[in-house]
């Protein structure tokens, strides 16, 4: 089986089930926690080592979530571990999390600068980008000193660089392909 199509099926069910016990918002805090604890790199050893016992990654993957997450969360974890599932969890949680925001129609903006934003400027591109839904942004601020200035922005899919490091490297493109390359 598509291993891609396992964490779209896991996700799936875990959304229903979260919709139907009415516990969506605290799964998705959950989801969103697992996201970023399964990104870090001690996590993902802990994961996909076979020489430590299956109970012992579930019960460490279980203690990282914390105390007050979601029984449904918990249950989850201990659900894919069970089943051998478990290095499929980072990308369940993440297809949980472009559910739960499809279905509540959240967009995710992530602007990346090479310096700090100021809050005036992230609620102008906020409003620019809902429109009439304020309320339904994610934003998220990324710094990335390698730019050099302009922004990366990023709406749900979306993707627009207007960075300086970008219309350098159009630039080096352009006088390459006319004949003036560097020597």
């Amino acid at each position: 089986m598509n291993t891609a199509r396992i964490a779209v099926r896991y996700a799936k069910a875990l959304f229903e089930l979260a919709l139907d016990s009415n516990v969506i918002d605290g799964v998705y805090r959950d989801m969103k926690n697992i996201s970023r604890l399964c990104a870090m790199k001690e996590v993902k050893d802990v994961i996909s080592n076979p020489v430590i016992p299956l109970q012992k990654r579930k019960d460490a993957v279980i203690a990282l979530t914390g105390d007050d997450a979601e029984k449904v969360t918990v249950n989850f974890i201990s659900l894919m571990f069970t089943h051998g599932r478990g290095e499929f969890l980072a990308a369940a949680a993440r297809n949980f999390i472009d559910l739960t925001r499809r279905h509540r129609g959240i967009r995710q903006v992530t602007v990346t600068t090479a310096v700090p934003v100021d809050e005036a400027t992230k609620k102008e591109m906020a409003a620019l980008v809902s429109g009439e839904n304020a309320g339904k942004i994610e934003f998220n601020e990324q710094i990335d000193e390698s730019i050099m200035g302009g922004f990366i922005l990023r709406v749900d899919d979306s993707y627009i660089d207007a960075s300086v490091r970008n219309r350098l490297n159009r630039f080096r493109k352009e006088f390459s392909l006319a004949g003036y390359a560097e020597k």
